[in-house]
């Protein structure tokens, strides 16, 4: 139990270097090791059915169909995960996903930490989603729809939410495009206790530019409420082989004096592609308090 409140309390910090504690703070957490790879930043996620949870007009520029799933190793035993998949139709892109999150089996203690019987319990979040984008003109516009549960022993909260973005590029600066999208617009309709809690809901504003044709890109958004700033660069070594980094100016705040503060908000990433198969591995340093692992396969259908 004790680990799971201590989980629960700084999950944003402890995951993502987010800003507050509400109910569904979970969906802060990055889907896809391309995502985490550059910092979290969604106006770098074109063409990738990932793109569902953070900016779902990336999905729009799906040429074909793809499938992908991802495994993450966070610190204090929590694991996650999620599997996306899109496919061109109705002149556009159709995404579905689903995502979760596991804390780890913890004991039942009393407020004074002993022991109460009745076994272990297991905190679990879970988020199925749906979207669509398509091309209107020269820019992509997108919407999901996504329903989350979580559930704390015989407690179960559900709400339900609406992400919508769009991108479109900018014609006096070939390779630029820019957009915005906003996350986790919708309400708790099931609550934990007696009160009603508000979903984490923020927008993002930014851009993304290729350079050196194509082999790079730089992708930077400013997110709010929080105002922090986020940015992620891609640099393709080969055809096959890309190396990706990002900083999230919110991983200040897990500074704590010791040799390891330089890397709070740095991420970093790889990515291979080898004919239809992708892999792509992230590593974000939670300075003292461990690493964040995340690895990504997609298939191109």
């Amino acid at each position: 139990m004790k680990r799971f409140i201590f989980s629960l309390i700084l999950l944003p910090s402890l995951l993502w270097a987010g800003v507050g504690t509400q109910t569904f703070d979970f969906l802060l957490i990055p889907n896809g090791a391309k995502y985490a790879g550059i910092g979290g930043c969604s106006m770098g996620m074109l063409g990738d059915p990932f793109a569902l949870f953070s900016n779902p007009a990336g999905i729009g520029a799906m040429k074909a169909p793809k499938f992908g799933l991802t495994y993450t190793q966070y610190i204090a035993g929590i694991q996650g995960g999620c599997g996306a998949y899109g496919t061109p139709l109705w002149n556009g892109v159709l995404g579905v996903g689903i995502s979760y999150l596991n804390f780890g089996e913890d004991e039942r203690l009393d407020e004074n930490s002993n022991p109460i019987g009745g076994g272990v319990f297991t905190p679990q979040s879970l988020m199925p989603s749906i979207g669509y984008a398509t091309i209107i003109g020269n820019s992509s516009v997108g919407l999901s729809l996504k329903i989350i549960y979580q559930t704390i022993e015989e407690y179960t909260s559900i709400g339900v939410a609406a992400d919508a973005g769009f991108m479109f590029p900018v014609k006096a600066y070939p390779g630029l495009a820019i957009g915005c999208n906003i996350q986790n617009l919708g309400m708790q309709v099931v609550k934990f206790d007696k009160e009603k809690e508000p979903l984490p809901t923020f927008v993002r504003v930014g851009g993304t530019y290729s350079v050196f044709n194509g082999v790079a890109r730089i992708s930077a958004e400013l997110s709010l409420p929080e105002r922090s700033l986020i940015w992620g660069v891609e640099w393709k070594m080969s055809p096959m082989f890309t190396i990706r980094g990002g900083y999230y100016s919110l991983g200040n705040e897990l500074k704590s004096g010791s040799s390891l503060d330089i890397l709070g908000g740095l991420s970093f990433g790889l990515g291979f592609v080898r004919q239809k198969l992708s892999l792509d591995y992230a590593l974000t340093p939670k300075v003292d308090l461990g690493l964040v692992n995340q690895i990504s396969l997609l298939w191109t259908l």
